[in-house]
């Protein structure tokens, strides 16, 4: 009896440990969401790239990944990307890819959003001296009640809001 306790306890800690390794890989943000970042070998689409065409000098540095439902780990299409100042979308599988420059002490972060999910950002990346940047984003659903604003500007919403204007 004392051994197949022994196993199934030994089972039972492979199957949690198994668990929080596959865990592990997600990075962590401000809600149920993460990403991944893997350092690529230079391959879009499962079609190698040939550097030398797509990155003649060493300047540029390709970004690619995928937008996914952290639960259902299906592709999300139409999530936007934001790095800065510029906006991508992804296609209807989910995926996303552009170019930068690669220049030393150059990082970016991405924030990935598409209704009804909660954004997710990434912490900086560094991509100098890199062909390939991989960032894989997990969306959470958004589980928040909509507001119904329809009332603004009506004499009910300036009393609250003059109640509200008031508090000490």
């Amino acid at each position: 009896m004392k051994k197949y306790k022994f196993i199934a306890l030994v089972f039972l800690c492979l199957l949690m440990g198994g668990c929080s390794l596959a865990q592990t890989k997600l990075i962590p943000t401000n809600n149920k969401g993460g990403y991944t970042v893997t350092m690529g070998k230079g391959e879009l689409n499962n079609k190698p790239e040939t550097v030398d065409f797509l990155i003649k000098d060493g300047t540029s540095v390709t970004i690619r990944g995928r937008v996914f439902d952290v639960k259902t780990r299906k592709p999300l299409s139409n999530a936007q990307l934001t790095d800065g100042c510029f906006k991508f979308f992804t296609t209807e599988q989910g995926e996303y890819s552009f170019r930068t420059r690669n220049m030393k002490g150059n990082s970016f972060y991405l924030q990935a959003v598409v209704y009804p999910y909660l954004a997710v950002e990434t912490d900086y990346i560094d991509i100098h001296n890199k062909k390939e940047v991989i960032v894989d984003f997990y969306l959470m659903m958004d589980q928040r009640p909509l507001f119904d604003c329809s009332g603004i500007g009506s004499e009910r919403h300036k009393q609250i809001q003059d109640e509200l204007d008031n508090l000490k």
